[in-house]
């Protein structure tokens, strides 16, 4: 195995995005997981850590602006390092924390150092995998997130019943320091990595790909004019708020419309996130073998988007069933389908751009799925304390397909312009 993974660094590299987006979702969680103990201790109530959640939101939504082209233009080793380096001290700085407003503070600048970490994927992706092998090794970055997440709770929880609420933030946020020097060993280029065989170079490089279609050499103000860029950024907009809001709501939606008591809801929560790891890993799995296969690579995505798209109004039943345990496999099967379309759409936007916009066109579209998540989820408040989950559900049901037809329309402009030309 050793010796396998010497001759193939490519998959090493996989495995470090991994760990990043573990530690950055682990880093997210500690704070949500001390809530209530942070209010009893602290003093502040559910509203003002609210405007902690919030203050996040808004500040990784507008790192979003800035790091991708700072990934770009200055290098995604030296960049993705300052940033790493900012968001754990802030981490750690967390313990050091007296009042929500101190929160807000060391959670706004954790927001900005993370907003980096996944353009930065994006570009380390696009330098060091081949096309056929990007749908896995992206699912293997996006399940860090979600293992990230279900770590957090018996960690954080053990950690501070054992030993102190600080203690955690500092146990979490040293974790990535660890991380900082692990890249600063082992990340380089492909061009430039002193440990990478001559063959395996001539791999990476062969693979890379040229079938874009945003333009080379674009400021990031006219990107957003390009209209392959607009419909991955509305896309994102459109779908993003999925994953927000089970998030955010899925415990409250068990306990109200289920009985969950707190206890059985730490028992359930954790399993449509586990479904999200699988559905992850199979969607890149299963496009990458069509493109193994001789398939275009941006049609292998766009052909797992489409299948996607048809089976989550199966949301529509998830909310209507009145068996506890069939909502909670319902859930999990939809949360499969949407880790499935995460992959391939950020793999079809990273084979549809140059390798020095990458950073850039994923910040942008992660910033629209930021903002639509945010308007998402305060309009999910409101909808809910009025009309219940139905609605909510429903109209989650016809996102993917909404989105899918707008993505179809505006790349077959893009492409019937190309012909014209």
């Amino acid at each position: 195995m050793i010796a396998v993974l010497r001759e193939h660094k490519r998959w090493l590299v996989a495995g470090l995005l991994f760990f990043i987006s573990t530690i950055a979702f682990l880093d997210r969680q500690t704070l949500s997981v001390l809530e209530k103990t942070l209010e009893e201790i602290l003093g502040f109530s559910a509203v003002e850590y609210s405007y902690i959640v919030l203050g996040f939101l808004i500040a990784t939504g507008l790192g979003y602006l800035f790091a991708g082209g700072i990934i770009d233009r200055f290098g995604v080793r030296s960049s993705f390092a300052v940033a790493l380096t900012v968001w754990s001290v802030a981490a750690v700085a967390h313990s050091l924390a007296t009042g929500w407003i101190s929160f807000l503070v060391l959670r706004i600048v954790l927001g900005l150092g993370e907003s980096f970490y996944t353009p930065a994927a994006a570009r380390v992706l696009r330098d060091w995998i081949p096309q056929r092998e990007r749908g896995v090794c992206w699912a293997v970055f996006s399940t860090g997130n979600f293992i990230g997440a279900m770590i957090a709770p018996p960690l954080v929880a053990w950690l501070a019943l054992h030993y102190h609420w600080q203690f955690s933030f500092v146990i979490t946020g040293a974790s990535g320091f660890v991380l900082l020097g692990v890249w600063f060993w082992f990340y380089h280029s492909p061009e430039q990595h002193p440990r990478l065989s001559a063959a395996e170079r001539t791999v990476i490089l062969q693979g890379r790909g040229s079938n874009a279609v945003v333009q080379e050499n674009i400021s990031i103000f006219r990107l957003l004019s390009q209209p392959a860029v607009r419909s991955f950024f509305f896309t994102r907009f459109l779908t993003d708020p999925f994953t927000f809001f089970f998030l955010f709501w899925l415990p409250a939606y068990l306990q109200t419309s289920h009985g969950f008591s707190l206890e059985k809801t730490g028992m359930m929560a954790w399993i449509p996130f586990l479904g999200a790891d699988l559905g992850a890993l199979t969607g890149g799995a299963v496009s990458d073998w069509l493109v193994r296969r001789g398939m275009d690579s941006r049609l292998a995505r766009r052909r797992i988007l489409f299948v996607v798209a048809c089976l989550t109004p199966l949301t529509l039943v998830a909310v209507r069933v009145g068996s506890a345990p069939l909502a909670v496999s319902l859930i999990t099967l939809v949360m499969f389908l949407q880790a499935s379309w995460n992959t391939n759409l950020t793999t079809l936007i990273i084979e549809s751009t140059p390798p020095q916009n990458v950073a850039r066109v994923v910040a942008l579209t992660l910033m629209g799925g930021t903002v639509g998540g945010g308007l998402s989820t305060l309009l999910a408040g409101h909808v809910i304390k009025n009309l219940g989950y139905i609605p909510v559900f429903t109209a989650l049901g016809f996102t993917h397909l909404t989105a899918y037809a707008l993505m179809s329309i505006s790349l077959r402009v893009r492409a019937s312009r190309e012909v014209a030309r």
